[in-house]
């Protein structure tokens, strides 16, 4: 794996740009991320490609524009071992075994559940990382083809995730089929399906399954919808803006919540969490959103490089203000 580029600024997050194969377009990213609120030593966020590109194709994701398949389980762990390559003194440090949260997210590029390298890294993450508070994260579509991918994923959670050091995310983003067809244009499952899976994954101990809404203008969330399908014991509800991507600029996708809109769907989450759910709106520090820091811009970008680059154009990079705070509230019990 070589590293191409990293941008950003690290208080909030470093994006990094790697190829992984011959291909000049075998590109992928993975972030360094932090809470403002906390520093490394107390929360550390490690967001990893599954995929080169994805094949899913969600309106809202740069990550779809192209898919060139799945990454090795070398090449995601070379994604985690180069950000702590960065952060030698605290990776090396005696106390680094008992850090008390280390999430690793596998939510960038690509579908994890189609990607079964996924889950062997899962496996040897324990032994490899040794570190107490250890907690990967699963963000998922649900594809409907894969089953025996979340059968197995149980599995491993239950055996090596227990007392809640494990977190799964679903990407609904909508209580319409219809809708949510649109959005995630690929077979997966329901909300009745995801409903059962989650029943059946769930066990006393562990973290509430996510239901994340990238809540976009005019895209349907019911509540009554997901107090008939979800057990508020077993689920909570995440509203998430839809980030300023050029796939959503070019689906003319319109956010409800943002930094500049904070308050947009502050009337869902009391409903919400008048039905029970926990509920959290999750907005990204502005200083986020100026880098480019969502789900394939900056391999997006990097690919333009490169194209104008052999057209012989100029070629100048952006900034980003240092302004601004990432905001989370959250609702419910």
């Amino acid at each position: 794996m070589n590293v191409v580029s990293k941008t950003g600024d690290p208080k909030f997050a470093t994006v990094y740009v790697a190829k992984v194969r011959d291909n000049p377009k075998a590109l992928i990213e993975f972030v360094d991320a932090l809470d403002p609120k906390y520093p490394r030593e107390e929360k550390w966020v490690i967001i990893v490609s599954t995929q080169i590109g994805c094949p899913i194709g969600c309106l809202m994701c740069d990550s779809g524009s192209f898919f060139l398949g799945d990454l090795t389980k070398g090449e995601i762990f070379a994604q985690i071992d180069c950000v702590f390559s960065d952060h030698q003194p605290l990776v090396t440090s005696h106390c680094f075994s008992s850090h008390p949260k280390l999430k690793i997210q596998f939510a960038r590029m690509g579908e994890p559940a189609l990607n079964p390298c996924v889950l062997g890294v899962l496996e040897e993450l324990p032994r490899k990382y040794p570190v107490k508070g250890l907690m990967p994260c699963i963000a998922t579509t649900a594809p409907a083809a894969v089953a025996s991918w979340f059968e197995r994923l149980t599995g491993i959670k239950n055996e090596f995730y227990g007392g809640g050091n494990f977190q799964l995310q679903f990407s609904v983003n909508s209580t319409d089929e219809k809708a949510r067809d649109k959005m995630i244009p690929a077979k997966k499952w329901n909300l009745f399906e995801i409903a059962g899976y989650g029943e059946k994954f769930y066990r006393a101990g562990d973290r509430k399954i996510t239901l994340n809404f990238a809540l976009a203008e005019n895209m349907p969330l019911d509540v009554e919808t997901i107090r008939t399908h979800f057990n508020p014991d077993k689920f909570l509800v995440k509203i998430t803006p839809v980030n300023p991507t050029a796939e959503a600029a070019k689906n003319a996708l319109s956010t409800v919540i943002s930094p500049l809109n904070p308050n947009g769907a502050d009337k869902i989450a009391g409903m919400l969490s008048d039905a029970g759910f926990e509920t959290i709106i999750s907005i990204g520090a502005s200083e986020e959103i100026a880098i480019g820091s969502n789900c394939g811009q900056s391999v997006k970008k990097a690919m333009q490089k490169l194209l104008d680059k052999a057209r012989g154009k100029e070629v100048l990079n952006g900034g980003y203000s240092d302004n601004g705070s990432g905001l989370e509230r959250r609702t419910g019990i």
